[in-house]
């Protein structure tokens, strides 16, 4: 009995952490598909400071998967600060929904394993 008191004081446990998860799931911010890189390019002309490593940029870019392949979307300067931050909330909310499947996934290990210890096989009387 010890055993299931321990399982259901975990799942006690992981019901509030699924709770706070999902309030944050449910109200989150505005967010933007991708992650922002930061790149530095040359132009290509000889004579450009760029040709002796000097590169132009910084230059910043949301970058995201379309159709298994990486796309990259150039993001104006004037753009720049909302963009990051709604990047930063979209990165927040991904990894808030994989801590809910993990803790779901526990949670329905812990109630198989409940099950187990609660179920018994049923052997009729012999005469």
């Amino acid at each position: 009995m010890d055993n299931i008191s321990s399982l259901r004081k975990n799942i006690y446990n992981l019901e509030r952490q699924r709770k706070i998860i999902i309030d944050y799931l449910l109200n989150a911010h505005d967010m933007v598909d991708g992650s922002i890189y930061t790149v530095y390019k040359k132009c290509g002309n000889k004579n450009c400071r760029c040709a002796k490593g000097e590169l132009h940029g910084p230059f910043k870019y949301l970058s995201k998967k379309v159709d298994g392949k990486t796309k990259l979307t150039f993001v104006r300067k004037a753009d720049e600060p909302g963009v990051e931050i709604k990047a930063t909330n979209y990165r927040k909310y991904i990894n808030h929904m994989a801590r809910l499947g993990k803790i779901d996934k526990k949670i329905y290990e812990m109630v198989v394993m409940i099950k187990k210890i609660k179920t018994s096989s049923y052997e009729p009387a012999k005469k």
